[in-house]
């Protein structure tokens, strides 16, 4: 079998394997699905840097379209498959401390691994027919995967959801992959250059592009991921949502912005506004959520936005950032969905109001989760800050170039930041600090299964942003060079977008010793304590009518009068796409239900009518051929 096919067809296989596997034999399907996902991510590791590889079969001849299997590796391909690998892996081990043990895993292993297969294929087509193939397939399989929450009612609406508005985005992909057919003769994207100049290409583009921000997660296109959140299994949002569709999509909108479209400024400021309200709106959004995988879900929505406006720039070090902090993110927001769900096995809830106080029972949840929740923020020196930096210096460029409004976008994407670390104040103060409820105190740390991918991905946080010039140089900034071209040197001049880990690393961590000798020197003072007073009466030891939540941190925000009547609106689904084109079909479908009114003759004048149409077109067909002659 060739290399390049062992990503994709081992998995697929193993998952089969995992599917048939009688359900009273305990203890195969963990081994299967380990080994299938392991042994597709050492084959990607064994493929990266073997591009250009290729693998082409006839398939079949529909009509004048002749089908090929056509698979590509190239440095971007190569990179993305590497961690699809990873994030199989890991949620895999993670699963088998997550899943109950009544719960057989059939289905659940199976679809673990035919995600990381198809989305190995999606990445390694080198034809865009063969990619919606692979794409429509982890479109089924995440409506199955998120059907296998434990809240049935919730699950099935959020399958539901996903399923209605990732279907409507993979008909714009099927009709784009139509349209490019017809008008360029080919399908094979490393024959396609297109430069966007006129409608039907832009037309092309802007269908591809809803493919791939809807798969990612963007504004307007977003609320199936709150919605998957809310029901779906913990471990399958940090695997697709969270990390694998968010390399996807992101994946295909920098192929086709960067490699197959030539776009001009037009579509270059649209994405830029995209990206922008997907930062703030979603956000916004987070801060007043109670429940905390639905928090994580906007967050999930908001980061994309910081990619798409990186890609927008056009500007080689923000475009670094950008496919940077596509990475990051995946890594820091599996992290969180994870550590949600060790919370989630521990404590039985997600509500934030019933947690509190959990970082002494569960002290490497918390440490991994406040890692992570550091660097979705961008706080240095961890991943988060650097490609955030990339993506600032890069729009800060765009003033050189003539462009004046550029600090609106700046000030969008560190407003953004900050909010999104008000927003984990909220989070880890909720969960892990303030006083613990007496319902919680049975609570313990969750097994090492669930425990190593947290800390290996807390690692890779620190890792990355410490030394960021090993990812950069390894796996970012080829696709860029690739992309945008390179100069005389050949290599693309990062400039600024480079940051110096290893100093400022340094002086915080100064910073950190003198902050612990402050706190040093307050123990060697006498302090006087005492008992609390409420109202001159002394409270019990333990009250939890006392407990603090941190669910009312930003109900502020929600009363203030320029965003009230934007979360009203958003309570009312205002700006859910998938709503508001329910409504509008709901009004279609009636217009057409009442002119099937059971009358005869009122069948007959629409006929009559329609009949009468065909004959003018065809008279002003013979006109028009006439007046040629």
């Amino acid at each position: 079998m060739p290399q390049i096919l062992v990503p994709i067809v081992i998995p697929a296989v193993a998952g089969l394997l995992c599917l048939f596997v009688p359900k009273r034999v305990k203890g195969v399907r963990e081994v299967i699905a380990l080994a299938g996902t392991a042994w597709a991510f050492v084959a990607a590791l064994q493929l990266f840097g073997q591009w250009p590889l290729s693998f082409t079969k006839d398939w079949m001849v529909f009509g004048g379209l002749d089908v090929q299997f056509d698979l590509l590796l190239n440095h971007f391909s190569a990179f993305v498959i590497v961690f699809v690998g990873l994030f199989g892996l890991g949620v895999g081990i993670y699963s088998i401390g997550w899943l109950e043990k009544e719960h057989d895993g059939r289905r659940y292993y199976a679809y673990l691994l035919w995600t990381v297969a198809a989305s190995c294929g999606a990445v390694l087509s080198n034809s865009l027919l063969i990619l919606l193939i692979f794409w429509e397939a982890l479109t089924a399989i995440l409506y199955l995967y998120i059907n296998l929450g434990r809240k049935k009612a919730e699950a099935s609406a959020g399958a539901s959801k996903s399923f209605l508005m990732l279907g409507f985005s993979d008909a714009a992909l099927f009709l784009a992959v139509g349209l490019i057919w017809v008008k360029y003769g080919t399908l094979s994207m490393s024959h396609l250059r297109i430069f966007v100049s006129d409608p039907a290409s832009t037309f092309i583009y802007l269908l591809l592009m809803i493919g791939a921000i809807t798969k990612a997660g963007a504004m307007p296109f977003h609320t199936w991921v709150p919605a998957a959140a809310k029901g779906a299994p913990t471990p399958v949002m940090a695997l697709l949502p969270a990390s694998i569709d968010k390399l996807l999509g992101i994946y295909l909108l920098a192929r086709i912005s960067l490699d197959i479209f030539s776009i001009g400024p037009g579509l270059s400021l649209v994405l830029m506004i995209i990206g922008a309200v997907t930062i703030f709106a979603a956000v916004m959004m987070a801060l007043i959520q109670h429940d905390l995988k639905v928090l994580l879900g906007y967050h999930a929505v908001s980061q994309v936005g910081y990619m798409i406006l990186g890609i927008g720039t056009g500007i080689p070090v923000a475009i670094a950032g950008g496919l940077f902090h596509m990475l990051n993110n995946a890594i820091y927001k599996a992290g969180l969905f994870l550590g949600a769900g060790s919370i989630e096995k521990q404590a039985g809830t997600t509500e934030i109001s019933k947690l509190g106080g959990l970082a002494r029972a569960m002290p490497v949840t918390f440490i991994t989760m406040t890692i992570s929740a550091l660097a979705i923020a961008g706080v240095p020196p961890l991943n988060g800050f650097v490609s955030k930096w990339m993506i600032y210096t890069g729009i800060v460029g765009l003033g050189s170039r003539g462009f004046s409004a550029y600090w609106i976008f700046v000030l969008v994407a560190i407003f953004g930041s900050a909010l999104t670390l008000a927003s984990f104040v909220k989070v880890l103060y909720s969960a892990f600090l303030g006083q613990q409820p007496s319902a919680l105190s049975h609570v313990r740390e969750s097994s090492w299964f669930m425990r190593v991918p947290m800390l290996v991905l807390a690692g890779l946080c620190v890792l990355f942003g410490v030394w960021a010039k090993f990812p950069l140089d390894t796996f970012i900034n080829p696709v860029v060079h690739g992309a945008i071209g390179t100069t005389s040197t050949g290599a693309v001049d990062l400039g600024a977008g480079y940051w110096d880990p290893a100093s400022a690393t340094g002086l915080i961590i100064v910073g950190v010793i003198m902050g612990l000798v402050v706190v040093l020197m307050g123990k060697f003072t006498k302090r006087r304590t005492g008992r609390i007073f409420v109202g001159g009466i002394r409270p019990p030891e333990r009250m939890d009518a006392m407990h603090v939540t941190g669910t009312g941190f930003y109900n502020t925000i929600k009363e203030m009068i320029p965003f009230k009547g934007f979360y009203m609106n958003a309570e009312q689904k205002v700006f859910d796409v998938h709503v508001v084109g329910g409504r509008i079909g709901g009004v279609l479908v009636n217009a057409l239900k009442s002119l099937h009114s059971g009358v005869l003759s009122t069948y007959l004048a629409w006929c009559v009518i329609g009949l009468g149409a065909i004959v003018f077109a065809v008279l002003a067909a013979l006109l028009k051929e006439m007046a040629g002659r």
